[in-house]
Order: C-alpha cells, then structure tokens, then sequence
C-alpha cells in the first residue's frame, strides 16, 4: 500500500509576478504574442522532476489569460466527462486570495481540453466545475464567455484561453492586486505538471494549497 506523498512544495508558500496587459493577446492558439515575463515559474524541480510543458498568464481589467505549449506530444486522450482522466488543463483561482481550507464564493475551478469539440473534434472545451466542500460555490461562467484557441503542430500544441472579469466573481485587480491561483496540466503520456500544490496535498478541493499571482501594474 503506498503513503501519502507529500512534495517539498507542501513547506513553501509560492507567488510571482502576473504581469498587466497592455494589449490583449488574439485568443487563436498562437503564442507569439506571449513572452517570459509571463511565464509561471517552474516549481517542478523543487522536488526534483522536469516539466514538460510552459505556462504563462497574464491580465488585464477585462479579465485573465493563459497560455500553454505542451511539446513532445503525439497522442491526445479526451474525457470531458473526466477531464483529469486524460489531456486537459485545470485552473484554480481564488479573486481574493484568502487562503483557507474550504472554497468560498471567491474560489472557481475551471478545465480546458486541447480538443473534443467541433465537427473534427480539435476545437478546445472549457468550462467551469464544481469545488468539493465547498462553504458556497462561484456563480457560474457561462460556457460561451471563455474564450480559447488551440494550435496542434506535429509534436506539439499550443493553447490559449481568456477568462472573463465578469465569470471570475470579485476580480477587481485595481482593488485587489493578489488572487489565489494553481494549476494542474494533465497529459496521457507525460503525466501531470503542477504549480503550488498537487492532488495528494487536497489541490482540488483546499484554497489554503493554492499560490498566489501578484497582479503587477
């Protein structure tokens, strides 16, 4: 029976830079527009793995954006009934980064799927779901509000996605400079990439797990 494994990154509280937009990036997959004042801090080797993707984000008054490019990828696996199950990207966000146990009304989950859509089925799905135990869960985001774009290359993909100042309830960057934030990138063939926190540590469901993007102006 295996233990509970608990990462170095469980010791630390993390935060970086999230830098302003002073131009919104086109929303179509393309990620020339984006550059490594936006990148989020490697914190894969604090426990001694590699990543295998880059992830940026960045903001502006209208919103959140970010941004991924998964390389050494040849085979894509879809569960938008299980996104976790297979390639999708989750992304947690506290607009007022209080930092406890339980998710609040300030607390959203949302995951985005680099295909499963569209008469090809290469079109994006994003959408907001549900946080367990949570004291009072977000006001939805409507699915058609979150923009995304998506650019599959041979070996690669590339990945965008805008969300809305009016689906992330309490985003006020003039007012509130820091928000809560994690990530989980999960791939069928290289695993799972994290930021702060991972599933053994409650991710998922624990806010008080999440690190935090200082809002630069």
């Amino acid at each position: 029976m295996s233990g509970l494994y608990l990462p170095q990154r469980a010791f630390f509280e993390f935060s970086f830079r999230c830098p302003l937009r002073q131009k919104p990036p086109k929303i179509d997959g393309n990620l020339r527009d984006w550059d490594d004042a936006a990148r989020v801090p490697d914190l894969m080797a604090v426990d001694g793995q590699q990543p295998f993707a880059a992830v940026y984000m960045s903001y502006d008054d209208s919103g959140l954006y970010f941004a991924c490019e998964v390389k050494n990828k040849t085979i894509y696996k879809l569960n938008p009934l299980q996104p976790a199950a297979g390639d999708s990207l989750e992304l947690f966000i506290d607009t007022r980064d209080v930092k406890e146990h339980r998710a609040n009304r300030f607390c959203h989950r949302f995951y985005v799927l680099p295909g499963g859509r569209g008469k090809d089925g290469k079109q994006p799905i994003a959408r907001q779901t549900s946080i367990e135990d949570a004291r009072e869960q977000a006001p939805p985001c409507p699915e058609d509000a979150i923009e995304t774009g998506l650019r599959r290359l041979k070996r690669s993909y590339q990945l965008e996605i805008k969300l809305p100042a009016a689906g992330l309830n309490g985003f006020a960057p003039r007012e509130f400079s820091r928000v809560g934030f994690a990530y989980l990138l999960h791939d069928a063939q290289h695993g799972t990439q994290s930021w702060s926190s991972i599933s053994d540590m409650g991710v998922e469901r624990d806010p008080s797990t999440w690190g935090t993007a200082e809002l630069a102006g």
